[in-house]
Formats: structure tokens, C-alpha cells, sequence
């Protein structure tokens, strides 16, 4: 027996798009995902998989039947179908562009980490020759321990 699918590409690709329109507009709520699985009436864990699958470039909705187009005040729930749909290869290109700034971004870090430590160098060599300069080449004592009174 084939396994049928429970839920049409066009709700998936409906409800993918709607929560990352709505992680957009509000990056600081952690409930998206189940409100818009409630909203699709589709459960929250392949909602998720969906994302994950869009996200990894795996699910490709090409093959999905065109969403109807949009009636001239557009649909109720502010879904619009895009122009054209996005394929692995344009979500493949973006995630390795991804990671290619994040190369660059840890490489950076690296260099702007070093350039710190050279800096506390010299910092720390400049505060020693002021000291000795203000000074006139005497050595000050540090200042002797306060101990608490004895009770």
C-alpha cells in the first residue's frame, strides 16, 4: 500500500512561508511554530521537519501545483504566491554563501583577537616606562598589606 500524503505541498509551502514571515516581524517569539501549526491544522513537529527540510535546501517545491493566484484584495491570511518558486540550487547558493561569511566572520575575529593581545602588549610595556619615567628610575614600594584588626 502506498503511504499517502497527509498534508498538500501547497499547505506546506503556505505554512513554511508564513513563519518565516512572521520570524521576520517578530524575531523574539518562541511560539510561531505552533501557532501557525494550529492555523494550517497541521501538527507542530512536521511543521517543523518542513522547515528544517526548506531550510537544508532537501524540499523542493517545485514540484508543488502553482498556488491559486491571489484575488485583487489578496487572501485573508496576507499569503501572496511568489512569482516563482524557489528551487534547491537558489536555497543551496544562499546557504553556502552562508557559510562562507561565516568563514570570513570567524577568520576576522581571529585577527581583531590578536591585534588585541598585541595592543595589551605594548599597552602594558608603555604604562612600564611611564611609571619609571615619573618616577626618576626610583622604585616605589608597593604599598604594605592592610590587615584586619584583631578582635
Amino acid at each position: 500500500m502506498v503511504f499517502d500524503k497527509k498534508y498538500g505541498d501547497e499547505v506546506r509551502q503556505r505554512a513554511v512561508e508564513r513563519v518565516r514571515q512572521r520570524r521576520l516581524a517578530e524575531p523574539e517569539n518562541r511560539s510561531i511554530v505552533r501557532e501557525v501549526a494550529e492555523e494550517f491544522e497541521v501538527g507542530p513537529q512536521s511543521l517543523r521537519k518542513w522547515l528544517t527540510r526548506y531550510d537544508d535546501g532537501s524540499y523542493d517545491y517545485d514540484s508543488a501545483p502553482a498556488p491559486a493566484a491571489a484575488s485583487g484584495d489578496g487572501h485573508a491570511d496576507g499569503w501572496e504566491p511568489r512569482a516563482a518558486p524557489v528551487g534547491r540550487q537558489e536555497r543551496g547558493t544562499g546557504r553556502r554563501e552562508l557559510l562562507v561569511r561565516i568563514s570570513e566572520l570567524e577568520h576576522r575575529i581571529a585577527v581583531l583577537q590578536e591585534d588585541n593581545r598585541s595592543l595589551t602588549r605594548v599597552v602594558s610595556l608603555l604604562a612600564d616606562q611611564l611609571r619609571v619615567a615619573t618616577t626618576g628610575g626610583v622604585q616605589i614600594p608597593d604599598p604594605p598589606a592592610r590587615h584586619a584588626p584583631r578582635a
